[in-house]
């Protein structure tokens, strides 16, 4: 199968699906934003709920599941993800390239600045400068890891 890409200057190639993957990504997290506090609040409390069943059904210990670390790594899981979708997206020369950085950084860091701005007009939910900061890590641990496979690999990505 050919790959959807378009070439930009010093050998960037733009990878269309993985942009599409990334657009979808985004609107996925802004999309969750919009959800009300009290619907947000009670998802995270089921997902708190049915990891404290699992863990207890194998005899582990679930006390330390709060609901705070739910949400929290949530965040940084989904941050995580379009890390790595940003990351491919721009292809395999991304990582060698000073420019590229600046401009993953600058995506990585807008969309939850974003994310949390759209929080303040949400009735129940808050924008959160700490939140920015662990979205922004998450964002950074996926593409630096999606750069350490490339790497690992000699270049060679599948697309």
């Amino acid at each position: 199968m050919a790959k959807r890409t378009l070439h930009a200057r010093e050998g960037l190639s733009l990878s269309l699906p993985w942009l599409a993957a990334s657009c979808v990504m985004v609107l996925l997290i802004w999309g969750n934003s919009l959800v009300p506090g009290t619907g947000s609040g009670s998802l995270s409390l089921e997902v708190m709920s049915a990891i404290r069943s699992l863990l207890g059904s194998l005899g582990l210990p679930s006390g330390w599941v709060t609901n705070y670390l739910v949400r929290k790594t949530a965040h940084f899981t989904e941050y995580a993800v379009l890390g790595v979708l940003v990351s491919n997206a721009l292809g395999p020369a991304w990582a060698r390239n000073p420019r590229a950085y600046l401009l993953v950084a600058a995506v990585l860091a807008l969309v939850p600045s974003i994310d949390e701005t759209i929080q303040l007009f949400v009735p129940g939910r808050s924008g959160q400068v700490t939140d920015v900061l662990l979205d922004c890590c998450g964002a950074a641990t996926g593409a630096v890891l999606r750069a350490l496979v490339v790497r690992a690999r000699g270049g060679q990505t599948r697309v």
